[in-house]
Order: structure tokens, then C-alpha cells, then sequence
């Protein structure tokens, strides 16, 4: 599926719902809360939850040593305490939950990239080594994924080719029982620095664009189209939504099957990644991560240990999403020009491929121009790039100012329209 079906949805969205129309009476609902901070800066962290607490393991501070920590937040008291450590510290590893047992898998040691697993039994609040991934090649941090289906362990190691070399990204399961790996189909697409959710037996995997399905009942891999998330974002399962966060202050609810987006703008949140998410009675819990930027996340910041919260119930039923029955359309029928009207202004928000967000308060007539030319790059014909006056932007000694945005550098972007 071509991009400009996600982005005709968020389109429409933005037209359907502009920033005037958001009711007063919801932006309490809507504004996020804030919880207990961490005990200490972390990103690149896992966390699970179990028995009404989040757990959040490992990551690394602002030093230099990954950490071997283990944190638990209880919601109900809004208070963290801290358990048994880890035996090796270790950031952008991978984590999943079976019974009363977390696996953490993975990422990177003050040794460099390991493929070591530990299993944290939380009654006994003991941890204990097991089977090594069985990976030929040792995994990059963040670009390990994985899910827990039917006591079995799935995961794909992610290997970015070198030039001239096909894809070395190799998928396995693990079976508790036996403690035996066994190679499963190859994954042969581009998927680095990602997040992994499982849906009714299902592993998805989400990375810059495109979503990939891995069916283990057939063994088969599937790009399934957009939804994908930006690199170092956070991806998860509810009610068989994905909820995306990270880089804008924003929360999306993707429904893959109609390929439909829902997205609460909320200017209280940070722009982060590489932070941790949770679920927890119908609640979002956002922690941890450091502010967005073009660099990878490979320290945090010792003023960034926020803990947030947002009702998911009040994101389903917000008037700020779209509408659950508006889908993507047929690729055959993209919008018509002269679609939207060239009244009013409109602030257009463009992501980037490696997480950049540009923003430029343009004219309804202006972003018009843009997406008549993105529509027609998509289609192949046009320039590759587009030109974007920054306008009142404009700072420093210059008659005027313009960015150069490469088509095939954008992830995704927005319109949102307002009266001045």
C-alpha cells in the first residue's frame, strides 16, 4: 500500500476535527497526568506488567554503564520501588512476559551487543540465566523483537545487509517447556529500530512505514502496510488497537484490519523516544526515554524521568479522533484536488524517516500545493523534493528562508487547520 492512504486518513482527520472544534468540556479528559517520576533517568529500558504493577528493567542512565536495574511502579500507591538486579546491564534489549516469569533478551552490554537472555521470576524476585538467542550474528540494541504466543517465545533478530548481500534477519521460537530454539521462516524486509506487538496469536512488527505479520500457525511472514512507527517509538496491544507513542505529543490508535487512525493531539506530553509504555486498567502509562532528536537514544537525562498517564477509554471516545468507520481508500482513488477549501491557515507537521518533526504555519492554499504534489510524487511523476517557505519562521539575516523536503525522506505528516 502506497503512503498516501495512512496520510489521507490523518488528512482527513485533521479537516474533519480542526483544532477549533476540540470541546472545552473534553480537554480535562484529554490532558495527561502526571505520575511519580523514576528513581532515575532511564531510556532504551523494557517493561512488562503483572499483578496491577509496571516493571521497568534495564536501560541506561546518563553514565556511561547500561543498567541492571529492576523498578516497579504501583500505580494505586503512584509510588516505585526496586527489586533484584539483573545480572548483566543492558539497554535496547528485547522483554516478554510468560506466566510469572520475564524474559529479557538481548541489547547492549558494557560489552557490547549480546545475545544473553535472563528470566526474572517475580514471586521469588530472583533472576536466573537462560538459553542464548541462537543468532549467528549478535543483534544490534532495538532491533530485537519479540512475543509471547501459546507458552512460546518468538522473536527476529533484525540485521541490517551490507552492501550487495540479501537480508540476514532470522526468526526463531523458544519453547519453554523443552528450552529448545528452533528456526522458523526468514524475514527478508527493512525493519530497524522498531517495536513488536501480538494480537489474537498474532506477532506485528512495526518499523518506519510498514507493518509485518507473523503468523506462526503457518509460518509466514506478511507486510501488512502502514501503520509502522518511527525509530525508537513504543508499540502496543489494546483491544486489538495499536497504540503508537513517541517523538509527538500525540497518541495514535491504529486499527490494522480497516487501516484506520485515530490521533489525540496533546500538547502537555514531551516529545520523546526510546521510552517504555504500559497498559494498565484501561490506562496508558508513558515512562521514562529522553526528548527527541536526530540522535539515537543512547543516554538518558538526569532531568527526564517522567511518568504520564492518559484515560484510553476517553482516547476511544474523544471527538478529537476520527471516526472508527473511515477507512483508507481505494488506491485507484486518491483525493481530488480542490478536495479541501483554501480558506484559513493550517499548521502542517511533517515526520521524518529518522524522527524529525518540521512544522510550518502555512496558508490552506500552501499546503493544498503540497499534498497536490505529494499525491503526484506518489503516483511517480513530479520532482522528488518539494519546496516550503518557512515565512514569519524565517530567523537570521535573510531575505528569506526555504527547506527542501525530500519525498522519500518522509515517514508521515498532518494538517491541522485553525482559525486565526
Amino acid at each position: 500500500m502506497k503512503k498516501w492512504f495512512f496520510i489521507f486518513v490523518l488528512l482527513i482527520s485533521a479537516l474533519i476535527y480542526p483544532l477549533q472544534s476540540i470541546k472545552a468540556e473534553k480537554a480535562d479528559i484529554l490532558e495527561w497526568e502526571k505520575r511519580a517520576e523514576l528513581p532515575a533517568a532511564r531510556v532504551g529500558a523494557v517493561s512488562e506488567v503483572y499483578d496491577g504493577k509496571i516493571y521497568v528493567i534495564g536501560g541506561i542512565g546518563s553514565g556511561k554503564a547500561n543498567s541492571n536495574t529492576t523498578y516497579v511502579y504501583d500505580p494505586k500507591l503512584d509510588k516505585w520501588s526496586e527489586k533484584a538486579s539483573m545480572k548483566t546491564g543492558r539497554m535496547g534489549a528485547a522483554s516478554v512476559i510468560v506466566g510469572d516469569h520475564i524474559y529479557v533478551m538481548g541489547g547492549r552490554t558494557d560489552q557490547g551487543f549480546s545475545n544473553s537472555v535472563e528470566v526474572y521470576n517475580i514471586k521469588m524476585d530472583k533472576w536466573e540465566e537462560a538459553e542464548d538467542l541462537p543468532f549467528e550474528l549478535k543483534i544490534s540494541a532495538f532491533d530485537l523483537y519479540a512475543g509471547a504466543i501459546d507458552n512460546k517465545i518468538y522473536v527476529l533478530g533484525y540485521n541490517k545487509p551490507l552492501k550487495h548481500e540479501k537480508y540476514s534477519s532470522n526468526t526463531y521460537s523458544y519453547d519453554i517447556k523443552t528450552k529448545e530454539w528452533t528456526k522458523k521462516k526468514k524475514f527478508e524486509k527493512d525493519a530497524p529500530a522498531g517495536n513488536a506487538v501480538v494480537i489474537k496469536n498474532k506477532l506485528y512488527v512495526l518499523s518506519g512505514q510498514a507493518t509485518f505479520e507473523y503468523d506462526p500457525s503457518i509460518d509466514q511472514w506478511t507486510s501488512v502496510g502502514a501503520g509502522g512507527i518511527g525509530r525508537y517509538y513504543s508499540a502496543l496491544n489494546f483491544e486489538d488497537y495499536i497504540i503508537r507513542t513517541g517523538g509527538v505529543s500525540k497518541v495514535t490508535l491504529y486499527d490494522k484490519q480497516t487501516k484506520t487512525s485515530r490521533t489525540v493531539p496533546n500538547s502537555s506530553a514531551p516529545y520523546r523516544m526510546g521510552h517504555v509504555s504500559a497498559i494498565m486498567d484501561d490506562t496508558l502509562y508513558v515512562i521514562g526515554g529522553i526528548p527527541q532528536s536526530n540522535d539515537a537514544p543512547n543516554y538518558a537525562r538526569d532531568d527526564f524521568k517522567s511518568n504520564l498517564s492518559i484515560s484510553l477509554k476517553s482516547l476511544k471516545n474523544s471527538d478529537t479522533t476520527a471516526p472508527p468507520g473511515d477507512k483508507d481508500p481505494d488506491p485507484a482513488t486518491p483525493p481530488k484536488d480542490g478536495a479541501t477549501d483554501e480558506e484559513g491557515d493550517a499548521l502542517l507537521i511533517i515526520t521524518m524517516v529518522n524522527g524529525l518533526q518540521k512544522e510550518y504555519d502555512l496558508s490552506m492554499k500552501e499546503v493544498n500545493a503540497f499534498l497536490s504534489w505529494y499525491k503526484k510524487r506518489d503516483a511517480g511523476e513530479g520532482p522528488g523534493f518539494y519546496e516550503i517557505d518557512e515565512h514569519d519562521n524565517n530567523k537570521g539575516p535573510f531575505e528569506s528562508k526555504k527547506d527542501y523536503v525530500v519525498f522519500n525522506n518522509i515517514l508521515m505528516f498532518e494538517v491541522n487547520k485553525y482559525k486565526k
